[in-house]
Protein backbone atom coordinates (compact mmCIF):
# COMPACT_ATOMS: atom_id res chain seq x y z
CA UNK A 1 0.00 0.00 0.00
CA UNK A 2 1.43 3.59 -1.15
CA UNK A 3 1.98 5.66 1.55
CA UNK A 4 -0.26 9.22 2.08
CA UNK A 5 1.25 12.08 0.42
CA UNK A 6 3.90 10.25 -1.64
CA UNK A 7 3.77 9.50 -5.25
CA UNK A 8 5.72 6.53 -6.53
CA UNK A 9 7.74 8.66 -8.22
CA UNK A 10 8.97 11.28 -5.57
CA UNK A 11 9.44 8.21 -2.85
CA UNK A 12 11.85 6.04 -5.89
CA UNK A 13 13.84 9.72 -6.15
CA UNK A 14 14.07 9.86 -2.55
CA UNK A 15 15.52 6.57 -2.46
CA UNK A 16 18.16 6.74 -5.38
CA UNK A 17 19.51 10.26 -3.43
CA UNK A 18 19.93 8.33 0.17
CA UNK A 19 21.65 5.35 -1.88
CA UNK A 20 23.70 7.19 -3.77
CA UNK A 21 24.70 9.33 -0.51
CA UNK A 22 25.45 5.65 1.11
CA UNK A 23 27.12 4.10 -1.61
CA UNK A 24 29.64 7.53 -2.32
CA UNK A 25 30.38 7.64 1.84
CA UNK A 26 31.70 3.67 1.26
CA UNK A 27 33.76 4.28 -1.20
CA UNK A 28 35.37 6.78 0.24
CA UNK A 29 36.13 4.58 2.97
CA UNK A 30 37.21 1.52 0.89
CA UNK A 31 39.86 3.97 -0.80
CA UNK A 32 41.32 4.33 2.44
CA UNK A 33 41.17 0.28 2.89
CA UNK A 34 38.36 0.20 5.55
CA UNK A 35 35.29 -1.34 5.42
CA UNK A 36 32.30 -2.58 8.08
CA UNK A 37 29.09 -1.28 6.44
CA UNK A 38 26.60 -2.31 8.34
CA UNK A 39 28.28 -1.04 11.40
CA UNK A 40 29.47 2.23 9.79
CA UNK A 41 25.43 3.76 8.98
CA UNK A 42 23.84 2.90 12.03
CA UNK A 43 25.47 5.07 14.66
CA UNK A 44 23.97 7.22 17.39
CA UNK A 45 23.28 11.03 17.63
CA UNK A 46 26.99 11.88 19.04
CA UNK A 47 28.61 10.49 16.20
CA UNK A 48 27.00 12.82 13.61
CA UNK A 49 27.80 15.68 16.13
CA UNK A 50 31.29 14.62 16.26
CA UNK A 51 31.01 14.21 12.78
CA UNK A 52 30.30 17.79 11.61
CA UNK A 53 32.52 19.91 14.29
CA UNK A 54 35.46 17.54 14.43
CA UNK A 55 38.31 15.16 12.84
CA UNK A 56 37.11 12.31 15.59
CA UNK A 57 40.54 11.34 15.12
CA UNK A 58 43.89 11.01 16.91
CA UNK A 59 46.15 13.61 16.25
CA UNK A 60 49.34 15.73 17.19
CA UNK A 61 50.13 19.15 16.37
CA UNK A 62 47.16 18.76 14.04
CA UNK A 63 48.15 16.15 12.38
CA UNK A 64 46.57 12.40 12.22
CA UNK A 65 50.02 10.30 11.43
CA UNK A 66 49.02 6.83 9.78
CA UNK A 67 51.55 4.15 8.62
CA UNK A 68 50.77 2.33 6.13
CA UNK A 69 52.41 -1.34 5.22
CA UNK A 70 52.44 -3.87 2.14
CA UNK A 71 53.37 -7.49 2.80
CA UNK A 72 54.19 -9.96 0.81
CA UNK A 73 51.89 -11.87 2.35
CA UNK A 74 51.70 -16.32 1.98
CA UNK A 75 53.38 -18.06 -0.84
CA UNK A 76 55.96 -14.99 -0.67
CA UNK A 77 59.46 -15.17 1.12
CA UNK A 78 59.70 -13.46 4.42
CA UNK A 79 55.80 -13.08 4.33
CA UNK A 80 55.78 -10.79 7.38
CA UNK A 81 58.65 -8.79 6.18
CA UNK A 82 57.81 -5.03 5.14
CA UNK A 83 58.52 -4.64 1.54
CA UNK A 84 56.52 -1.06 1.57
CA UNK A 85 56.32 1.46 4.37
CA UNK A 86 55.03 4.54 3.70
CA UNK A 87 54.11 7.42 6.97
CA UNK A 88 50.88 9.66 5.85
CA UNK A 89 50.99 12.81 7.67
CA UNK A 90 47.42 14.32 7.26
CA UNK A 91 46.22 17.96 7.96
CA UNK A 92 43.26 17.79 10.57
CA UNK A 93 41.44 20.00 7.45
CA UNK A 94 42.46 17.76 5.02
CA UNK A 95 44.56 20.67 3.69
CA UNK A 96 47.81 19.10 2.83
CA UNK A 97 49.22 15.64 3.02
CA UNK A 98 52.85 14.09 3.41
CA UNK A 99 54.08 11.01 2.46
CA UNK A 100 56.87 10.09 3.53
CA UNK A 101 58.60 6.63 2.29
CA UNK A 102 60.87 4.74 4.52
CA UNK A 103 63.09 2.51 3.14
CA UNK A 104 63.12 -1.32 4.10
CA UNK A 105 66.83 -1.04 4.91
CA UNK A 106 66.79 1.71 7.85
CA UNK A 107 68.47 0.59 10.28
CA UNK A 108 66.25 0.35 13.84
CA UNK A 109 68.78 0.72 16.91
CA UNK A 110 66.02 -0.85 19.32
CA UNK A 111 65.69 -3.51 17.03
CA UNK A 112 69.02 -4.37 16.21
CA UNK A 113 67.37 -4.78 12.46
CA UNK A 114 66.33 -3.27 9.53
CA UNK A 115 63.01 -1.07 9.51
CA UNK A 116 61.50 -3.85 7.35
CA UNK A 117 61.50 -6.56 9.86
CA UNK A 118 59.28 -4.85 12.52
CA UNK A 119 56.23 -6.21 11.93
CA UNK A 120 57.30 -9.76 11.37
CA UNK A 121 58.85 -9.25 15.06
CA UNK A 122 55.91 -8.29 16.16
CA UNK A 123 53.79 -11.23 15.02
CA UNK A 124 56.63 -14.31 16.06
CA UNK A 125 56.42 -12.53 19.33
CA UNK A 126 52.73 -12.22 19.51
CA UNK A 127 52.91 -8.99 20.78
CA UNK A 128 51.20 -7.48 17.70
CA UNK A 129 52.78 -6.63 14.24
CA UNK A 130 51.48 -3.39 13.76
CA UNK A 131 52.19 -2.28 17.50
CA UNK A 132 56.00 -3.25 17.04
CA UNK A 133 56.29 -1.42 13.83
CA UNK A 134 54.47 1.88 15.15
CA UNK A 135 56.88 1.65 17.57
CA UNK A 136 59.77 1.91 15.24
CA UNK A 137 58.67 4.33 13.47
CA UNK A 138 57.64 6.60 16.24
CA UNK A 139 61.52 6.10 17.38
CA UNK A 140 63.17 7.02 14.38
CA UNK A 141 61.51 9.83 13.65
CA UNK A 142 60.27 11.17 17.10
CA UNK A 143 56.62 11.33 15.87
CA UNK A 144 53.14 9.50 17.42
CA UNK A 145 52.02 7.20 15.07
CA UNK A 146 48.40 7.27 15.47
CA UNK A 147 47.06 4.70 13.55
CA UNK A 148 48.36 1.76 11.05
CA UNK A 149 47.20 -0.94 8.61
CA UNK A 150 49.03 -3.05 6.55
CA UNK A 151 47.62 -4.75 3.39
CA UNK A 152 49.54 -7.54 1.73
CA UNK A 153 50.47 -7.83 -2.31
CA UNK A 154 48.02 -10.47 -3.22
CA UNK A 155 44.90 -8.67 -2.23
CA UNK A 156 46.94 -5.13 -3.80
CA UNK A 157 46.81 -7.31 -6.66
CA UNK A 158 43.79 -8.25 -6.63
CA UNK A 159 42.02 -4.80 -5.68
CA UNK A 160 43.28 -3.16 -8.80
CA UNK A 161 42.09 -6.06 -11.29
CA UNK A 162 38.78 -5.31 -9.65
CA UNK A 163 38.72 -1.48 -10.54
CA UNK A 164 40.12 -2.35 -13.91
CA UNK A 165 42.59 -1.48 -13.49
CA UNK A 166 45.11 2.32 -12.85
CA UNK A 167 46.35 5.33 -15.53
CA UNK A 168 49.88 5.99 -13.92
CA UNK A 169 52.46 8.45 -15.73
CA UNK A 170 55.92 6.32 -15.97
CA UNK A 171 58.47 8.80 -16.10
CA UNK A 172 61.46 7.05 -16.87
CA UNK A 173 61.35 4.27 -18.93
CA UNK A 174 63.24 0.57 -17.57
CA UNK A 175 64.37 -2.39 -17.48
CA UNK A 176 64.65 -5.38 -15.06
CA UNK A 177 66.33 -8.46 -15.65
CA UNK A 178 66.08 -9.52 -12.28
CA UNK A 179 61.95 -9.45 -11.24
CA UNK A 180 61.67 -12.58 -9.09
CA UNK A 181 59.54 -15.28 -9.85
CA UNK A 182 57.16 -16.12 -7.07
CA UNK A 183 57.03 -19.43 -5.75
CA UNK A 184 61.06 -19.78 -7.09
CA UNK A 185 62.54 -17.67 -4.43
CA UNK A 186 64.11 -21.40 -3.47
CA UNK A 187 64.79 -23.14 -6.93
CA UNK A 188 68.57 -23.87 -7.23
CA UNK A 189 68.00 -23.78 -10.99
CA UNK A 190 69.59 -26.93 -11.26
CA UNK A 191 72.58 -26.53 -9.29
CA UNK A 192 73.89 -28.23 -6.22
CA UNK A 193 74.39 -25.88 -3.34
CA UNK A 194 76.52 -26.29 -0.92
CA UNK A 195 78.50 -23.65 2.11
CA UNK A 196 82.56 -23.88 2.32
CA UNK A 197 84.66 -21.48 4.43
CA UNK A 198 87.30 -20.04 2.75
CA UNK A 199 90.00 -18.15 4.86
CA UNK A 200 87.45 -17.94 7.77
CA UNK A 201 84.57 -16.51 5.22
CA UNK A 202 81.46 -18.74 5.06
CA UNK A 203 80.48 -18.97 1.34
CA UNK A 204 77.49 -19.96 -0.37
CA UNK A 205 78.64 -22.31 -3.60
CA UNK A 206 76.72 -23.29 -6.14
CA UNK A 207 77.78 -26.23 -8.60
CA UNK A 208 76.44 -27.15 -11.92
CA UNK A 209 76.85 -30.66 -13.36
CA UNK A 210 80.51 -30.93 -14.05
CA UNK A 211 81.52 -29.85 -10.62
CA UNK A 212 82.56 -26.23 -11.64
CA UNK A 213 81.96 -24.11 -8.61
CA UNK A 214 80.85 -20.44 -8.33
CA UNK A 215 80.65 -18.38 -4.89
CA UNK A 216 77.15 -16.80 -4.68
CA UNK A 217 77.19 -13.28 -4.61
CA UNK A 218 74.59 -10.20 -5.08
CA UNK A 219 76.47 -9.58 -8.24
CA UNK A 220 77.15 -13.15 -9.18
CA UNK A 221 74.30 -15.02 -8.86
CA UNK A 222 73.86 -17.96 -10.85
CA UNK A 223 69.94 -18.45 -10.18
CA UNK A 224 68.50 -16.87 -13.65
CA UNK A 225 65.66 -18.93 -13.13
CA UNK A 226 64.29 -16.88 -10.29
CA UNK A 227 63.91 -14.29 -11.98
CA UNK A 228 62.24 -12.87 -14.98
CA UNK A 229 62.70 -9.59 -17.16
CA UNK A 230 60.16 -6.82 -16.90
CA UNK A 231 60.15 -3.64 -19.27
CA UNK A 232 58.43 -0.20 -18.87
CA UNK A 233 57.68 2.30 -21.50
CA UNK A 234 57.95 6.28 -20.79
CA UNK A 235 53.96 7.57 -21.12
CA UNK A 236 50.99 7.15 -19.54
CA UNK A 237 50.49 2.96 -19.22
CA UNK A 238 47.33 1.34 -18.62
CA UNK A 239 48.36 -0.96 -15.42
CA UNK A 240 46.23 -4.19 -14.13
CA UNK A 241 47.05 -5.65 -11.08
CA UNK A 242 50.26 -7.53 -11.82
CA UNK A 243 51.69 -5.03 -13.71
CA UNK A 244 51.69 -2.91 -10.89
CA UNK A 245 52.19 -5.01 -8.46
CA UNK A 246 55.52 -5.62 -10.69
CA UNK A 247 56.11 -1.45 -11.06
CA UNK A 248 56.00 -0.78 -7.17
CA UNK A 249 58.33 -4.06 -6.33
CA UNK A 250 60.77 -3.77 -9.02
CA UNK A 251 64.49 -2.96 -7.27
CA UNK A 252 66.77 -3.61 -10.46
CA UNK A 253 65.93 -0.73 -12.86
CA UNK A 254 67.90 0.50 -15.51
CA UNK A 255 67.99 4.11 -15.73
CA UNK A 256 68.45 4.26 -12.33
CA UNK A 257 65.14 2.92 -11.51
CA UNK A 258 66.50 0.45 -8.98
CA UNK A 259 67.65 3.08 -6.32
CA UNK A 260 64.88 3.42 -3.44
CA UNK A 261 64.58 6.70 -4.55
CA UNK A 262 62.99 5.56 -7.78
CA UNK A 263 61.14 2.79 -6.47
CA UNK A 264 58.77 4.94 -3.54
CA UNK A 265 58.38 7.59 -5.84
CA UNK A 266 56.20 4.59 -8.02
CA UNK A 267 54.76 2.97 -5.19
CA UNK A 268 53.27 6.38 -4.20
CA UNK A 269 51.87 7.27 -7.73
CA UNK A 270 50.44 3.68 -7.89
CA UNK A 271 49.04 4.32 -3.93
CA UNK A 272 47.36 8.06 -5.50
CA UNK A 273 46.34 6.08 -8.68
CA UNK A 274 44.21 3.81 -7.02
CA UNK A 275 42.81 6.16 -5.04
CA UNK A 276 41.42 8.33 -7.76
CA UNK A 277 40.08 4.99 -9.85
CA UNK A 278 38.04 4.02 -6.75
CA UNK A 279 37.01 7.33 -6.01
CA UNK A 280 35.88 8.02 -9.93
CA UNK A 281 32.20 7.91 -11.08
CA UNK A 282 33.34 4.79 -13.21
CA UNK A 283 33.58 2.51 -9.52
CA UNK A 284 30.61 4.55 -7.80
CA UNK A 285 28.12 3.73 -9.99
CA UNK A 286 29.13 0.01 -9.71
CA UNK A 287 27.73 -1.64 -6.34
CA UNK A 288 29.55 -5.02 -7.55
CA UNK A 289 33.06 -3.15 -7.81
CA UNK A 290 32.31 -2.09 -4.42
CA UNK A 291 31.17 -5.14 -3.02
CA UNK A 292 34.24 -7.24 -4.53
CA UNK A 293 36.64 -4.56 -2.87
CA UNK A 294 35.18 -5.15 0.50
CA UNK A 295 35.51 -8.93 0.12
CA UNK A 296 38.79 -8.20 -0.94
CA UNK A 297 40.14 -5.48 2.17
CA UNK A 298 38.52 -7.66 4.88
CA UNK A 299 40.96 -10.49 4.10
CA UNK A 300 44.54 -8.73 3.21
CA UNK A 301 43.68 -5.87 5.95
CA UNK A 302 45.64 -5.89 9.53
CA UNK A 303 44.49 -2.73 11.32
CA UNK A 304 44.04 -0.60 14.65
CA UNK A 305 41.62 1.86 13.16
CA UNK A 306 38.45 0.80 15.30
CA UNK A 307 34.83 1.20 13.91
CA UNK A 308 33.84 4.02 15.25
CA UNK A 309 36.37 5.76 13.42
CA UNK A 310 35.95 5.08 10.15
CA UNK A 311 33.31 7.55 9.54
CA UNK A 312 35.72 10.01 10.78
CA UNK A 313 38.83 8.84 7.81
CA UNK A 314 35.76 8.91 5.57
CA UNK A 315 35.07 12.67 5.91
CA UNK A 316 38.60 13.73 5.87
CA UNK A 317 39.54 11.61 3.00
CA UNK A 318 36.91 13.55 0.42
CA UNK A 319 38.40 16.59 1.36
CA UNK A 320 42.18 15.86 0.05
CA UNK A 321 43.29 17.13 -3.24
CA UNK A 322 45.45 14.13 -4.61
CA UNK A 323 47.44 17.22 -6.94
CA UNK A 324 48.80 19.06 -3.14
CA UNK A 325 49.81 15.53 -1.82
CA UNK A 326 53.60 16.33 -1.13
CA UNK A 327 56.27 13.12 -1.47
CA UNK A 328 59.05 12.90 0.46
CA UNK A 329 61.68 9.97 -0.17
CA UNK A 330 64.62 8.72 2.30
CA UNK A 331 67.38 7.32 0.35
CA UNK A 332 70.71 7.11 -0.31
CA UNK A 333 73.23 7.89 -2.75
CA UNK A 334 72.61 11.51 -3.72
CA UNK A 335 73.76 14.93 -2.45
CA UNK A 336 71.16 15.92 -0.92
CA UNK A 337 70.33 12.34 0.74
CA UNK A 338 70.19 12.15 4.39
CA UNK A 339 71.01 8.38 4.67
CA UNK A 340 74.15 6.59 4.23
CA UNK A 341 75.04 2.94 4.05
CA UNK A 342 76.50 1.78 7.16
CA UNK A 343 79.35 -0.53 7.91
CA UNK A 344 78.22 -4.00 7.66
CA UNK A 345 80.42 -5.10 10.48
CA UNK A 346 78.70 -2.70 12.86
CA UNK A 347 74.97 -4.20 11.65
CA UNK A 348 75.41 -7.84 11.54
CA UNK A 349 76.92 -8.13 8.08
CA UNK A 350 73.92 -6.41 6.73
CA UNK A 351 73.41 -4.04 3.99
CA UNK A 352 71.23 -1.34 5.82
CA UNK A 353 70.90 2.48 5.39
CA UNK A 354 71.52 4.79 8.60
CA UNK A 355 71.71 8.41 9.24
CA UNK A 356 74.33 10.63 7.94
CA UNK A 357 76.95 11.06 10.90
CA UNK A 358 74.90 7.91 12.56
CA UNK A 359 72.26 11.43 13.82
CA UNK A 360 69.17 9.54 14.48
CA UNK A 361 68.03 12.80 16.00
CA UNK A 362 68.71 14.83 12.20
CA UNK A 363 67.00 12.19 10.65
CA UNK A 364 64.07 13.13 13.13
CA UNK A 365 64.41 16.82 12.36
CA UNK A 366 64.77 16.83 9.16
CA UNK A 367 61.48 14.58 8.72
CA UNK A 368 59.25 16.62 10.89
CA UNK A 369 60.49 19.56 9.39
CA UNK A 370 59.41 18.42 6.17
CA UNK A 371 56.14 17.38 7.22
CA UNK A 372 55.42 20.67 9.03
CA UNK A 373 56.93 23.03 6.49
CA UNK A 374 53.60 24.68 5.13
CA UNK A 375 52.44 25.48 8.72
CA UNK A 376 55.58 27.84 9.15
CA UNK A 377 55.10 29.41 5.78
Amino acid sequence: MRELGQTPKKKRSVIKILGFAMLFLFVCIVAINLLNLEKLFFRGPSTVVRLITSSGLKSDKGRVNVLLLGIGGSGHEGPNLSDTMILASIDQEGKDVTLVSIPRDLWVPSLSAKINSAYAFGQEKDEGGLERAKESVREIFDLPIHYAFRIDFRGFEKAIDQVEGVDVEVETAFIDPKYPVAGKEDDTCGFTVETEIVDGIQNVVAKDATGSAIIVTEENDPFTCRYETISFSKGLVHMGGQAALKFVRSRHGTNEQGSDFARSARQQKVILAFRNKVLSLETLLSPSTILELAKTFGKSIDTDIQDEEVPYFAKLSKKINPQTVRRIVLDSGREESVLIVGEPQNHSGQFVLVPKDNSYRDLAEYVQGEIFKLGEN
